[in-house]
Parts: C-alpha cells; structure tokens; sequence
C-alpha cells in the first residue's frame, strides 16, 4: 500500500490519540465507559448510553481508515484496531439484552436515546466490516428490536427528527423495516425541510436561533442521509447538497488565522465538531471551495484545540469547556461523555487519502487575506476579520423562551470574538452577563438582557436592529434600537432607547480572558482600559449619555469562575444611573489588542477615521 500523505497521517493519528483514554476505559463485560464529570438532567441511563454512542462515532470514523503502517509512534495499530472493535461490539449485544444487567432500556417519549440511538446508526454505518458485519445473526435480530424501541416516540421538535430518519433507514437497510417506517421518514425529513430559511442556514425548531448548529447537526445529519440513503430520494438528496453549498461559502469565514472559530450558541463544549461539514461537503461533490484551504482550515482548527492540554480531564478524556476545562458553560443536557459529539469533526477521515483535500497546496483561509466583512442576512450575521481575528456581528439571532435555561449570554451579545469568547451569569436562567451586551437591572436588583431581535439594516460597514431588554415577568420592558459600526478593531455603538420602567442601563466592552488575576487598568479614567502581562487589551470609550464608568472583574477566588476561556477576567463597563426617559446611548469599545507595542493610541482621534461623519460630528 503507498504511503498515505502526511495530513492524513496527521488526522489518523490524531483520532487515535482521543480514542487510547477511552481505551483504558473499556471494561470486559460493560457498556458504557465511566468518563469523569457531570451528570445531566436526563437520567443515568441517558448518561450511559451516551459514554457508548459518543466515542462508537469517533471509534467508526478511525476504524474505516486504511490500517496504519508499522511505526514507532503507531505500534500495535492493527492490536488496538481489534480491541475497540471487539469492545464495541460486545457492548452493542450487551446493552441491548434487556436481560443483561447493563441493559440500556428502550428508548422513550423525548428521551435522550432517541439522540444516541440515532448517532449509533450513523456509526455502524461508515464501519460496518468492524461493527456490524461480524455479528451474529441472533445478535443483530437483537440490537434491531431494541432501535425499534425508537419508532413511534415523540421527538423534540428540532434537528432531533434527524434521529428518527437515521434509526428508521438503518433497520430498513438491514431487513427490519416495518410498512410505516417509509411514510415517517418522509414525514420527518420534510419537517426538518420546513426549518431552512434560504442560503442553506436552518432555525433550529423550537430554538429560534441561527448558531453552530447548523453545521454541527442540520448539515451532518443532511449530508450523512443522503451519502447513505440518498440514492431513494435523489432529488431529496440533491436538495440537501445544494444547501451544503451555500453555507459553507459562508461558514468559511467564521475561522480565524489561528483556526479558533467564535464561541457562540449552545454545546460549544463540542468544539471541533463544527468541521464535520466542510468533510461532508466534499465527500458529496457538493463544495465549490479550494481543497487546499480547507484542509489548512481543518487542520488549524483541529490543532487549535488539540494543542491545549487544559482541554483534557484526569482520565485524559476530552472535558466539559472550550480551551479548558470549565463545566459552568455546560447545558442541562449534557454530561461527561457530551464532548465527543467532537467525533463528527473527523469527517475528512471519510475523504480517501486520494482526495485533493489531502493533497492539494494549502491556500491562505479568507481571515489570513486581510480585513473584510461577510454578510449573512438570513442569519442576521455579520462575520468579520480584522487582523487575523474573526468577529461575529450579531443583528438578528434570537433567545426562545426554552433557550433561557441554557444561558441567554451565548446567544445575547453585540459581538463574539476569538481569542475573546465571553462570560456567563449564573443561574443560566435568570441572568445575563454584562460584558459585550447592553443590559438593564430595574429597582428590585434584576438584570436583563437582549431576547428576541430582528435585524432592520446590514452591510457591510453596519448592522441595525430592533429588540428588547426584558421579559414577561413584572412586563419587564425597554425597547431598543441598536446600530453597530465598525473599523478596523473598533465597533462604534448607539443605542437608542425607551424605558417603560425605571431602568439602570450598562454596556460593557469585551471580557479580557486571563490566566493569572492581574491586569493592569486605566483607574481613574473616562476611557476604560485594561491590559494584560502578553499585551493584550481592552478599551471601553464612553462618548454620550452615560454618567459612570466600573468594572466587572474575576480577580480572585472567591467568586465562582465565569469567563469561558480563562479563569479570571476584567470587562470594562459603562453605566447610565437610574432613569425612565428616552436618549440616545453611544460608545466605542474596541477589540482587545495592541498595535505592535502600543495601545490602540489615543481614542479621539480614531474617531475621524469612522463614517459616516455627520454621525461623529455630532457626536464631538
């Protein structure tokens, strides 16, 4: 067999590292893995369920690679090919023996199973000659009957009827298909059709929002049915494909330089899962962008978080965090084995090592070509480099109700950058967090935040958007309309409001992410600035209606950790005092970074660098 390329080489290898801690894990006679962690809300038979079908994924995209070549840094390949093989396998006839002690249970009305049933069958699926095949065929009628628990049951009304289509074409491709299986597919894939809003970019049901999880589950699931089971539907499947297309020309640019993409909306803890789909568009001929830059984007955003140790728990299993471990983002749902729905981001395994992806000359990402701003209005985004950074412009992504309970800070903020991210206020469900978000806190000590907002005006130098700080507790309610500018690192922001209750308003300028508690500040000042040991900064420049300025900080220990990205933090903020009137609110918060060994320079003058000037004139 010729040697396969090195990138290649690289992404197997790689896989194989995330599996070797699972490994170790894997106990003769069990099915389910104890990985160190939260629990979630579900039940402990969600949980380990879970701990199985989570790493089968990651297991199946490894296994169906070509077996490595002898080596030093790969010995026994073809020893640990076979005992995760054999484990898995086991565990699949073990788990769904209700007879056996470690029976799973069947899956139920809304129960997480449905989900990991669903992510089961993808797996047996891209490795059936190590899953699938060698089962016997009592075994197989067995571990049918138990994925039959799954018809009939309800599904949360999102990308979970995804769930159902998987589970259902599996047992039909394998003989076990019942006369109501075809209708219900049909049925739950024209439902999910329903979601896409134009431009291959889906709201998620009942979430109502626009995040990662178009590429973690909308177009996974999409493209994975249609590699599958596309050939029944082809126009169906060709549907899918052609929304791929679209999106990816936008996804592209939510990479930064460093391969970071912006923390943003909910499961972030899944981290590189959001690169299953740029693998998946190209194994289905249906990706338009250079092979070359992908690979450079995948790698880079694979390597991002590989490359930081803080990621891993005790047992050397991916944590509960984004680049540590940090289980106060965490949602209700999710629990220790949750991280490696990450498995999905191995889709370029599915690429042979043939492919031009492998092998084609890296090309620059769009955030390594210089400064540009991209516009997406179905998503109500803006996706914007600057200097390497990618920052998202946020005009138009809504909070449902039922998203409340997982934190209204991942969807609420003006703006989400790397090498930034944000903090989080606790409990999820009644808080919001100040930095990068204009909030309110009424006479009685709440705070709320932005909810539902829609997007009036974007391009791109600006976004305008109307929404309210609010809720229906007490009728809460502040309307505001809102207008973002932007150069270079800067945003430039006016709030225009009407309070119809007594109101302290703050804005706060972007968290400092910090390893160490200490930053240096600008105390006392008009303009807010704060920086860090490695020269990275702050700004927060107050320019009208607002009559002081504070500090929201994690500078020791004795208050909960809430930064997503580092331990301690400091966010400049500035703060209207107690008012019912309308006026206009303006301020210009730049970017946390220094221009070679210098602040951003002195704030005034960068304000004759921004249009429109009739605004700034104003303004001065």
């Amino acid at each position: 067999m010729p040697a396969v390329p090195a990138a290649y080489a690289h992404w197997q290898s790689a896989a194989r590292k995330l599996l070797e801690p699972l490994a170790a894990l894997m106990r003769p006679g069990h099915a389910s893995l104890v990985i160190a962690g939260p629990a979630s809300d579900h039940d402990a038979q969600a949980d380990r369920m879970e701990s199985f079908a989570r790493p089968l994924l990651l297991a199946a995209h490894y296994l169906q690679t070509p077996a490595e070549e002898a080596a030093p840094d790969v010995p026994d390949a073809r020893a640990f090919r076979t005992r995760l093989a054999d484990w898995f396998r086991a565990g699949l006839v073990i788990g769904s023996d209700p007879k056996s002690p470690h029976y799973w249970g069947p899956d139920a009305n809304y129960h997480q199973h449905h989900v990991e049933i669903g992510l089961l069958c993808i797996g047996l699926q891209l490795a059936p000659r190590d899953l699938w095949d060698p089962l016997t065929t009592a075994e197989k009628d067995q571990v049918a009957r138990w994925l039959g628990t799954a018809r009939g049951n309800g599904i949360v009304n999102n990308n979970h009827y995804f769930m159902g289509v998987h589970i259902l074409e599996f047992l039909g491709a394998q003989g076990y298909a019942r006369r109501t299986d075809r209708p219900i597919i049909d049925e739950f894939l024209n439902r999910l059709e329903l979601m896409h809003r134009g431009g291959g970019w889906f709201e998620d049901g009942i979430n109502q929002a626009y995040d990662h999880y178009n590429a973690y589950a909308f177009h996974f699931y999409g493209l994975m049915w249609a590699r599958l089971h596309g050939k029944r539907d082809p126009s169906r499947a060709r549907r899918w494909r052609d929304w791929a297309r679209p999106f990816v020309r936008d996804y592209q640019h939510f990479f930064a330089a460093s391969g970071e993409h912006p923390a943003f909306g909910r499961s972030i803890c899944y981290r590189f899962n959001c690169l299953n789909v740029f693998g998946m568009t190209l194994a289905e001929n249906c990706c338009d962008l250079p092979p070359g830059m992908l690979r450079r984007l995948c790698t880079r955003n694979l390597d991002f978080f590989l490359s930081k140790p803080a990621i891993f728990q005790e047992q050397g299993c991916l944590s509960i965090g984004w680049t540590d471990r940090f289980e106060g983002l965490m949602e209700v749902y999710s629990c220790s084995a949750s991280p490696y729905w990450a498995a999905k981001g191995f889709a370029p395994l599915l690429l042979p090592p043939t492919h031009a992806f492998w092998t084609a000359p890296e090309e620059p990402l769009p955030s390594e070509r210089g400064d540009h701003a991209h516009v997406i209005k179905t998503a109500g985004l803006v996706v914007r480099s600057t200097g390497g950074a990618v920052e998202i412009i946020n005009a138009g992504s809504q909070i449902s109700n039922l998203m409340l309970r997982y934190g209204a800070w991942k969807w609420s903020k003006t703006a989400y950058r790397t090498g930034v991210s944000f903090t989080c206020a606790f409990p999820h469900q009644t808080n919001w967090s100040v930095d990068s978000a204009l909030t309110l806190q009424l006479d009685d000590g709440t705070v709320y935040g932005r909810h539902s907002t829609v997007a009036v005006e974007m391009d791109n130098h600006h976004v305008l958007y109307s929404t309210n700080l609010g809720f229906k507790t007490n009728q809460a309610n502040t309307g505001v309309e809102s207008a973002v500018w932007w150069r270079a690192g800067w945003l430039l922001q006016l709030h225009t409001f009407e309070a119809r209750q007594p109101v302290v308003l703050r804005l706060g300028g972007y968290a400092l992410p910090l390893t160490e508690p200490h930053a240096e500040r600008s105390d006392p000042s008009p303009v807010l600035s704060a920086w860090s040991a490695d020269a990275r900064g702050t700004v927060l420049q107050p320019l009208a209606g607002f009559a002081a300025t504070e500090w929201d900080t994690r500078l020791d220990d004795t208050r909960p950790r809430a930064h997503v990205a580092a331990p301690y933090h400091v966010a400049p903020v500035a703060r209207e005092n107690r008012l019912h009137r309308r006026r206009p609110l303006e301020t210009l918060p730049p970017h946390p970074r220094r221009l070679g060994n210098h602040p951003l320079g002195p704030p005034r003058p960068l304000l004759t660098k921004f249009p429109p000037l009739a605004l700034f004139h104003l303004l001065s």
